[in-house]
């Protein structure tokens, strides 16, 4: 039977969102921020590419009425937070710049320590690092402004000047796909659309019967649920390195192992210890979450969602340094 081209795009289209899945995903920026709080603590907003991102309130900043002002801390590391946003598929630009806007700012007049201030180390676009060193501050009006900094910090001191980060050479790397074609399913179809006719050559709605795709379960996708609710710690990172050792790899071929042909959604996140400064042990802390995920997805693991993301310095795990040089993976249905 001669199929109408109507019907052929329909049955294309029911066929593509029945067996595939689009591997697009959102991009991951993730901030280092320090803060001074004044009557509250300081308030931004994150903007990429000129769109707005998100914003953040820096809770951990330090009181300038009680515990004294951030240059005088010798120990900045309680009042730095690391922020994560999410950067949209459709507004990714591998050219884009970000910025970071003061929303709140506060000063307690001349003479005074009490004031409200904002001191950012690092930005991070899907595990591409610019440190303070490499940022730029601009006006309102975009003109360039010389930048205040207070050792590894750029100094936003006001609403009137944001810091900017523009694209590294070579590009913002694109993100980590974090969405997996079910295993076993045939690649999407897609079909070429034709010209579109002039309204008054459109015909009539057809009465006739319209083919459509079968929407069947697929059991060999089902066969691969996850049924796994696990964390994951893998130890062994050396200082000042993300690379990944003879231990850590056999650590994680065991994580390999457990998820098997499952698909489930899997979150790393990875650490430091306080050794060395805090721009550094927050860019470590994300490249190790990277580079595990990326080794997962190498060998072969498929995800319904994974995200990789640090939180820098940390002694959670305990007064060792080596203890808190890891990272978690979380694997959940």
């Amino acid at each position: 039977m001669k199929m109408s081209r109507q019907r052929a795009m329909l049955l294309a289209m029911c066929l593509a969102g029945a067996t595939g899945q689009a591997l697009a995903t959102d991009s991951t920026l993730t901030l280092v921020m320090g803060g001074e709080a004044y009557d509250g603590p300081p308030k931004f907003s994150v903007s990429f590419a000129g769109q707005l991102i998100g914003e953040g309130t820096v809770a951990a900043a330090i009181d300038t009425g009680s515990a004294g002002r951030f240059a005088d801390a010798k120990d900045k590391t309680p009042y730095v937070q690391t922020f994560t946003f999410k950067v949209p598929e459709a507004a990714f630009d591998q050219d884009g710049q970000v910025s970071i806007k003061f929303l709140n700012e506060a000063y307690g007049g001349p003479g005074s320590e009490r004031d409200r201030n904002l001191f950012l180390a690092s930005i991070s676009l899907n595990g591409r690092a610019v440190t303070a060193s490499g940022l730029t501050t601009e006006s309102q009006d975009r003109q360039g402004v010389a930048n205040e900094m207070l050792g590894e910090f750029l100094v936003i001191p006001d609403g009137t000047r944001e810091a900017v980060s523009r694209a590294p050479q070579g590009g913002w790397p694109p993100p980590l796909s974090d969405v997996a074609k079910p295993v076993g399913a045939p690649a999407a179809t897609t079909a070429k659309a034709e010209p579109a006719a002039p309204a008054a050559a459109v015909p009539a709605a057809s009465t006739e019967p319209v083919e459509t795709a079968a929407l069947d379960p697929d059991p060999e996708a089902a066969a691969h649920k996850c049924d796994l609710d696990e964390k994951y710690n893998v130890i062994g990172f050396n200082a000042n390195s993300n690379d990944l050792t003879v231990k850590l790899i056999e650590r994680l071929d065991q994580v390999v192992a457990d998820i098997g042909q499952r698909q489930c959604n899997v979150t790393v996140t990875g650490y430091s210890s306080k050794q060395g400064s805090i721009a550094s042990n927050a860019l470590f802390a994300i490249e190790r979450a990277q580079n595990s995920l990326r080794y997962l997805q190498e060998k072969g693991v498929k995800f319904i969602k994974a995200s990789a993301s640090g939180v820098g310095a940390t002694d959670e795990f305990g007064p060792d340094f080596a203890s808190n040089r890891r990272v978690v993976i979380t694997v959940t249905p």
